[in-house]
């Protein structure tokens, strides 16, 4: 079905621009996609309104909302539990459920899943608890803390790989500072087969999380 038109007037026009260009190339089949937008200009306003739009209107079943640390994930809830639909005027965490994970476990009514790399990564190695604090640090310095190397993530049937229709990261500041880190995000990524997309400043950032093959 087509996407009913973008109108909105709480997004500036840079936010309408990112969200018009992020639907066409989904539409185009591109899995892949970079939002570049500048530090202040709400790019997680921008990802949650477009996140929205999928969910209500393409089908998405459920989106995987990648972030570093978790004061991001508990900042990131929050903003989906003060968006308000421009279509119904219903906040978006009353029409669908959002879900901040803070333990290693999927509710299976979730719309959206915020989570760290870190706690994700747990979840995947099939690790049943993570310790909070894990998640407090960025991400490669709490993996790095866990794992001596970038340990290859087996299946886990309880998370298959068509989990997630789409997969947000947030930033990835950290994967130019210590690229020798960046590995366990690309595994995260390359595991699942939901079209990816990369929030951040500058190409550069985003480029790390979105390299990943496959």
């Amino acid at each position: 079905a087509e996407m009913p038109p973008l109108e909105d007037p709480k997004l500036w026009r840079v936010q309408l621009q990112a969200i018009s260009n992020l639907e066409k190339s989904l539409a185009q089949n591109r899995p892949r996609s970079l939002v570049q937008m500048a530090t202040g200009s709400g790019k997680t306003f921008t990802a949650i309104s477009a996140i929205y739009r999928l969910i209500k209107y393409a089908g998405a079943r459920r989106v995987l909302f990648l972030v570093d640390r978790t004061n991001l994930g508990k900042q990131t809830f929050r903003e989906f539990q003060q968006y308000i639909s421009p279509a119904n005027g219903y906040k978006f965490t009353d029409e669908f459920n959002v879900q901040h994970l803070k333990k290693n476990t999927i509710d299976p009514v979730s719309r959206v899943c915020v989570t760290t790399v870190q706690r994700l990564y747990s979840m995947l190695r099939g690790e049943q608890d993570f310790d909070e604090a894990n998640e407090e640090g960025s991400m490669y310095e709490s993996l790095a803390g866990l794992v001596k190397e970038a340990v290859p993530v087996e299946y886990n049937p309880h998370i298959p790989v068509e989990t997630f229709d789409f997969i947000v990261a947030d930033d990835a500041r950290e994967a130019i500072a210590k690229p020798d880190r960046a590995e366990q995000r690309d595994q995260l990524l390359r595991r699942g087969d939901g079209s990816r997309v990369g929030l951040g400043a500058s190409v550069e950032e985003q480029a790390a999380i979105l390299r990943g093959r496959g």
